[in-house]
């Protein structure tokens, strides 16, 4: 560990002491607490790496690569506190620097190796790079890191972070949604993968089953990085919405007219898009939304556990935990209308075709609490969640829904970073 990481490691330590204070004088307990700290320390304690000064690269636990996506995550519990912790400032303004050269480097690459050593999760058919560990395009890993950076302004008001690097990322993000918007006939990017399940390549040599142009933007693959059945998204557009409305804020700030413009046409393009083909009646002829489309009338209905997900909407967008559509969709999601939401004899919750049958996701769980506006369903999955860890006081992957101390993933830094903001959420810590 050098100096950088140990001087931010130290910071870390003190807020997290300062916060289990706070957390036990308003009736935390002793086991709480420790769950608490093995959470809210991960991040820092386990998957950060500073290169040098304003370089962060967060792996995300048990696999030695950076996700654009899971890194930003990762510091969701720290980011509130980057304006009076000098360490969490530096970490999150190191990791935005780092994940804006990723994306300049390939933005159609979703995780990346900490220098160009050529390491890989596999050798896939797709244009190759050094840096990159793997390169399924998803949707949501060029929203996550636009996402971070609009919430690091709010809350420093720090505006040298928006450097040439950053700015021209800005700039090839919209460049890839608006390709992507015309996928079969603009854009050149295929992914093909050998000896695997169906779910880790995508048909049609390597472009994806067949959509119709509607005004969203396409992905390869969902958050769990599994491929998409269609390929349009409605979680990662609906948080395409909302992050193109950041980078009209930030093309404002800079007075970059061709950001602003550029950003405000498609978020109306996209959003126009989820209202005309995201969207089907439940059986009382209500709209709810759908997971995925492919413009031609195909839809799958149900939802994934990973994030973007259509229970995390009110977590991604600016849309309310109280909007009657996100309501209705939140109840189908959490039925059996979805097939990956499986009842235990005692924990019920969304699981994901990316693990077995049957096993929950703690991610899942704690952005259904995050998302509640229901005092008693909160204080219920905040009990269930601490008593399904299987005695190891850190979150995994996913669990057996009747048997706890089954599960996948003993380190996966982002669902340890979520509940540490469950945490604080769930005691009124702001």
């Amino acid at each position: 560990m050098n100096e950088i990481e140990k001087n931010i490691l130290e910071d870390v330590r003190k807020l997290c002491d300062r916060l289990k204070g706070e957390l036990a004088q308003k009736g935390a307990n002793e086991s709480e607490l420790k769950v608490f700290d093995n959470c809210f320390m991960s991040t820092a304690e386990t998957t950060m790496k500073c290169p040098q000064e304003g370089d962060t690269f967060l792996i995300t636990g048990d696999i030695e690569a950076m996700w654009l996506r899971d890194s930003s995550a990762q510091v969701c519990h720290y980011l509130p506190f980057a304006a009076e912790s000098e360490g969490i400032k530096k970490m999150v303004k190191g990791l935005i620097n780092r994940q804006f050269q990723c994306i300049l480097t390939d933005p159609y690459a979703n995780a990346f190796n900490i220098e160009p050593n050529g390491r890989c999760w596999a050798k896939d058919r797709t244009k190759e790079n050094p840096w990159n560990w793997e390169r399924k395009y998803e949707l949501d890993s060029l929203c996550y890191p636009v996402r971070l950076l609009w919430q690091y302004i709010k809350v420093t008001d720090d505006r040298s972070v928006l450097s040439d690097r950053v700015v021209k990322g800005l700039h090839e993000i919209l460049k890839v949604m608006q390709t992507e918007q015309e996928h079969e006939k603009k854009s050149d990017y295929y992914f093909e993968r050998d000896n695997c399940p169906p779910t880790d390549t995508l048909a049609c040599n390597g472009q994806g089953t067949p959509v119709a142009y509607t005004g969203m933007i396409w992905s390869g693959f969902r958050p769990s990085d599994d491929a998409c059945t269609y390929g349009y998204l409605i979680p990662a557009n609906l948080f395409a919405v909302e992050v193109l409305g950041y980078m009209v804020e930030i093309g404002k700030l800079i007075e970059d007219e061709d950001l602003t413009k550029e950003a405000g046409r498609l978020q109306k393009e996209v959003k126009e898009g989820i209202e005309k083909f995201g969207l089907i009646k439940n059986e009382e002829g209500e709209d709810i939304y759908v997971y995925e489309t492919d413009g031609m009338g195909h839809i799958n209905r149900m939802d994934d556990a990973n994030v973007p997900s259509l229970l995390s909407i009110p977590w991604i967008t600016s849309i309310s935990k109280s909007d009657a559509r996100y309501l209705r969709t939140r109840k189908d999601v959490l039925s059996h209308n979805n097939p990956y939401y499986f009842e235990g004899k005692e924990v019920s919750g969304i699981g994901s075709p990316h693990t077995p049958k049957d096993y929950i996701w703690h991610i899942a769980l704690t952005m259904q609490g995050l998302t509640s506006a229901d005092d008693k369903e909160r204080k219920e999955l905040y009990r269930t969640i601490l008593n399904t860890d299987a005695g190891k006081g850190f979150m995994h992957e996913g669990f057996h829904k009747d048997e706890p101390e089954k599960f996948t993933r003993d380190w996966f830094a982002w669902a340890n970073s979520l509940f540490a903001s469950y945490v604080l959420d769930f005691y009124g810590i702001k």
